[in-house]
């Protein structure tokens, strides 16, 4: 379990992994950021990311933590198929960092019915999809399946 502390009081990133893989945590200032780097074949990043709209940093402050084999999970606070300008800087960021977006089929967000949790990958296709059991978020979690050899503990 990694946790990164946020800037506002809802604020936080939280990553779970299975207690048997081999992970390296990278040093990120950005709050609500968490970098992972899972060992395997081949190092694959991972990002936690909690983007609110008052988020101190920009798109470009992530780039120098993306990887050639990397995914970016996280609360974007942009649903990219009806947010206009935000939906646009974002896809002209992944565009430019050669990523792509993952979007599970069903909302995300509990109060707007829109998909603003997903993630963006690079190097590699994930599968994804949202978690029907109770939470107290106002949000559906999202789960994944990421098709790569990890190594084990």
């Amino acid at each position: 379990m990694f946790y990164q502390k946020g800037e506002n009081k809802n604020g936080g990133v939280l990553v779970l992994l299975k207690l048997d893989i081999q992970v390296t945590r990278i040093e990120c200032k950005l709050p609500n950021v968490c970098i992972l780097d899972i060992k395997g074949e081949e190092v694959l990043r991972i990002a936690g990311v909690y983007a609110p709209e008052s988020k101190s940093w920009t798109w470009d402050d992530l780039s120098q933590f993306l990887s050639r084999k990397c995914v970016v999970f996280g609360d974007f606070n942009v649903d990219i198929d009806h947010d206009g300008k935000k939906a646009e800087t974002l896809l002209e960021w992944t565009d430019t960092n050669f990523l792509a977006p993952f979007t599970p089929v069903s909302p995300t967000s509990l109060r707007s019915g829109r998909v603003i949790d997903y993630a963006l990958a690079s190097g590699l296709s994930i599968d994804i999809q949202i978690y029907n059991g109770n939470t107290t978020s106002d949000h559906t979690p999202i789960i994944s399946v990421i098709p790569t050899k990890i190594k084990n503990k």
